[in-house]
């Protein structure tokens, strides 16, 4: 009895130890690179891992826009906003993806028709938004910001 208590007490110590030696890793070598992979692949905010917005944002601050510019590009993405609302609001009235499952299988050109009905109008707004940002711009402007968004790629 006494071996079969030593036996479990050495294991869980060892597993603890395992573990908080793995977990030491983890941090530092996500400290030590410019970016953590695990965080990147799950995080889209934080220090290193920024989502689409800030490259957008960031390349307006190179542009060096005006306040007024400034003002109409904020009103221009509050209308995007409202817009995508009401779109939320119709594609969750319409049904959700489950409806193209059952006990039968899928219905998979109904399922991808949807799915591409939904990236579609998404592209669209992504597209509509950076029209109404270009035409907002000087040509100069737009030269900066074209050329920080194609670094911000890089």
């Amino acid at each position: 009895m006494k071996v079969l208590k030593t036996l479990a007490i050495v294991t869980i110590s060892g597993i603890m130890a395992t573990t908080a030696v793995s977990a030491e890793n983890v941090k530092e070598n996500c400290k030590s690179s410019t970016k953590c992979d695990r965080a990147a692949k799950y995080d889209r905010g934080g220090k290193h891992h920024r989502g689409g917005k800030h490259h957008m944002k960031a390349a307006l601050k190179a542009a060096d826009i005006t306040s007024e510019q400034k003002a109409a590009i904020k009103e221009a993405r509050k209308a995007m906003k409202e817009t995508m609302k009401a779109k939320r609001q119709e594609m969750k009235a319409s049904g959700s993806r489950a409806q193209f499952i059952s006990v039968d299988g899928v219905d998979r050109e109904a399922l991808i028709a949807k799915s591409v009905e939904r990236a579609t109008f998404k592209a669209n707004m992504k597209a509509d938004m950076m029209e109404k940002v270009l035409a907002i711009l000087t040509d100069e402007q737009k030269t900066k910001f074209v050329q920080a968004l194609q670094a911000e790629k890089k």
